[in-house]
């Protein structure tokens, strides 16, 4: 089943960032692929995350696609000129891709050297408009339609706030948003809630990023360097009365799982991709497992 697909057919989709590195293979993205597959419904390459170099993920996607395990593409405007970004979508769409990613690409750090030169040829808006008149132009390759997604980060909406950035993606073609590593249930509640008052949810599905974080070192590395991540005090609190270890983490990101999952219009959750693997399949059994 494609991850499209399961995102039509399920309650709740449980996706996971494989982590693409200078020295990934085809045997170990395949490795990592069959780690997962029976706890996951896609997996998603990011696109030169901080701006590190490593296969480019459209080759990954192409690799588990052929082999069958479901990939979500995730195409940076940052790295591309825009015939660059449409070669992608095209290529995507001819491999028989069904789901793309479609972001801006974060600002790297200070000090990041040797300094690549942001492209920014286009903007996160007009490649969903470009992907969604692919999608319906009649000559060009035949197939399903690409389901097309993009980025969100939560906040704690003001009241007079309206969604307009959001509507704008909707507008555009977007059908999918993934939101960034989102750890306060509190905040996350109430931007669904702003999302649902805003029939929202009626024009595409949220997937929440969360993220396994097992130390504090960790946690004040993703607020500094990962955009839009929302990391509360009392995370390290709970993890830490959970228990030292593997199982406090297991334990604490279950029930995570668990919570994110009984609120109203969340369509799954994204694992980011900020360390290993071997988690994530103990994490899913103890949170009750897919639905």
């Amino acid at each position: 089943m494609s991850f499209k697909e399961a995102l039509r057919n399920k309650d709740f989709v449980v996706t996971a960032e494989l982590p693409l590195t200078p020295d990934s293979t085809r045997e170990s993205i395949l490795s990592d692929a069959a780690f997962l597959q029976d706890c996951v419904d896609g997996y998603l390459l990011t696109d030169n995350q901080y701006g590190q170099p490593h296969m480019a993920p459209s080759y990954a996607a192409g690799i588990l696609h052929g082999k069958g395990f479901p990939p979500v593409l995730q195409i940076s405007c940052r790295n591309r000129n825009r015939i660059a970004l449409m070669g992608e979508l095209l290529g995507a769409k001819a491999t028989g891709i069904d789901t793309v990613y479609l972001v801006n690409g974060a600002v790297l750090p200070e000090g990041y050297s040797p300094r690549p030169v942001a492209v920014l040829d286009t903007q996160a808006n007009d490649l969903i408009e470009t992907a969604q008149l692919m999608n319906e132009n009649e000559e060009l390759i035949p197939g399903s339609e690409i389901l097309i997604g993009t980025s969100v980060t939560v906040h704690d909406p003001s009241p007079e706030k309206k969604p307009e950035k959001l509507v704008a993606k909707a507008d555009a073609g977007a059908k999918l948003v993934i939101t960034q590593i989102c750890l306060n249930c509190d905040v996350l509640r109430r931007y669904m809630a702003f999302l649902v008052n805003h029939k929202l949810l009626q024009r595409f599905s949220v997937v929440v990023s969360i993220a396994v974080v097992p130390s504090n070192e960790l946690a004040s590395w993703l607020r500094d360097y990962r955009r839009g991540t929302i990391i509360p005090e009392y995370h390290m609190e709970r993890l830490t009365a959970a228990g030292k270890g593997d199982t406090g983490v297991i334990e604490y990101t279950a029930a995570l799982i668990r919570e994110i999952r009984d609120m109203p219009g969340v369509a799954g959750v994204n694992f980011a991709a900020v360390g290993d693997l071997h988690m994530i399949p103990a994490i899913i059994s103890a949170s009750g497992g897919r639905p």
